[in-house]
């Protein structure tokens, strides 16, 4: 077995994580949103993450701020 090192996600790469997750878990209600929209819920998201969670920290912040859009659409 090998052990790989862990090489920390530039801000690029965490951009196009939690944009890859918006669409992803956001379906139609991602498709609808503003190309602003879009970059301020991805930065938003990288306010929330954790370098020791890696990407899973940008799914759950994408998923939170998803519920958030949602609700606020109600």
């Amino acid at each position: 077995t090998a052990v790989l090192p862990f090489i920390p996600f530039t801000h690029d790469e965490k951009m196009a994580i939690a944009t890859e997750a918006l669409f992803s878990l956001g379906g139609s209600l991602a498709a609808k949103l503003a190309p602003d929209a879009v970059e301020h819920t991805a930065l938003s998201a990288l306010k929330r993450y954790i370098p020791a969670e890696g990407a899973r920290s940008l799914y759950r912040a994408i998923s939170g701020l998803l519920l958030d859009i949602a609700e606020s659409q109600e």
